[in-house]
């Protein structure tokens, strides 16, 4: 199973995940051959990729059983996400102002996220949801608020203060709707007074925050997430644990986000990249207990990557090795072979000295 952009789809591939549109309206089920006529109907409902079975001449039987074997999961229900994404997206476009209707509505949805996540046993976060860019900012809440969940459950957090959180997660970049669309949306290096204009939301966004009935430990979320924990954050350059705990949390699930999914000025880095550049900023940029709780949660290469192997052959991830996260089981693709049983071999890397991953697409 792959992403695929639509200008990239070639007619005939098999979609091999449900495609929703941003108002959670199924547009297509998956197993349905892809044509051309769809993609105006899938732009317009804010989907830019959709999740397609690997390219090769594969048969339909091998293409089943491909599907049966990579079926991913989100660590959330589809419609919570959607629901989520939908509320913050009011809130936001609301003119300069929440309401505690608002953070009523979003904390409900939080503690479906919290009842989902406890339901688990073992989540591994995979960033499956797909997205436009131009809904960036609102599905970027979301995520962050997915995220910083799962790292507080594994910190051992009671319901009230994951509740706490998770509200403040989604709603830690509320502060930008005073910031000028034309800043937020320049799409390239922002000037360095564009970039002190941007520093502001953190200041905002507590303002916005302390004029409702959020809890005091959520609204400094807003304010403190940019800090960093050698001090050189902003917008107080708080070091240390002087950082609230919520805000550091936060702040890894915020970068890692940002890194992992294509922005207005800057396109996303593949999965392995972004691992590595997240554990490497311990204790610098990030406490390090948290990105080691947080880093137990995500994948180098996640289930259902494209990888390329040093022999050439192209393949997808499978299933993980929890002690060699660097070497998961893979799925070879032979496309050239007649046999259909020899189309593909499965492949544990870590009991290969032979072939590594050298790249992902």
């Amino acid at each position: 199973m792959l992403k695929a952009s639509l200008n990239s789809i070639q007619r005939g591939a098999i979609i091999a995940q449900d495609v929703y549109g941003n108002d959670g309206i199924l547009l297509i089920k998956r197993g349905t051959e892809y044509r051309e006529t769809y993609a105006p109907r899938f732009k317009e409902a804010g989907v830019q990729e959709i999740f397609i079975e690997p390219s090769g001449e594969l048969t339909k039987e091998s293409v089943a059983q491909i599907r049966q074997s990579l079926n991913i999961h989100d660590v959330v229900q589809e419609k919570t996400r959607l629901h989520a994404q939908n509320q913050i997206k009011k809130t936001m476009l609301r003119f300069k102002t929440v309401t505690n209707s608002d953070i009523q509505k979003i904390t409900g949805i939080v503690e479906e996220m919290i009842e989902q996540l406890l339901e688990q046993k073992d989540f591994v976060f995979a960033l499956s949801q797909l997205r436009s860019v131009d809904d960036y900012t609102y599905q970027h809440s979301v995520n962050v608020g997915v995220l910083a969940l799962i790292i507080g459950i594994d910190l051992k957090l009671n319901r009230v203060q994951l509740k706490d959180l998770g509200t403040g997660a989604i709603l830690h970049d509320i502060g930008k709707i005073m910031i000028s669309e034309e800043i937020i949306k320049k799409p390239g290096r922002l000037t360095k007074d564009e970039f002190s204009e941007v520093k502001k939301h953190t200041l905002f966004g507590y303002e916005i925050l302390t004029q409702t009935n959020i809890s005091e430990e959520a609204a400094q979320i807003a304010l403190h997430h940019h800090e960093k924990y050698d001090g050189t954050g902003y917008c107080w350059g708080l070091r240390n644990t002087k950082i609230p705990l919520y805000a550091r949390i936060v702040a890894v699930a915020d970068v890692y986000d940002a890194m992992s999914n294509d922005r207005i000025y800057q396109k996303k880095l593949r999965p392995d990249r972004v691992y590595r550049e997240i554990t490497h900023l311990g204790n610098t940029h990030f406490d390090t207990q948290i990105m080691e709780t947080f880093a137990k949660h995500i994948n180098i290469y996640p289930n259902g990557t494209g990888i390329i192997l040093n022999s050439g052959h192209r393949g997808i991830v499978l299933y993980q090795n929890k002690l060699y996260p660097e070497s998961p089981v893979v799925r070879v693709f032979t496309p050239n072979e007649q046999n259909f049983r020899k189309m593909y071999f499965d492949l544990d890397l870590s009991m290969n000295t032979k072939w590594f991953i050298v790249d992902t697409y």
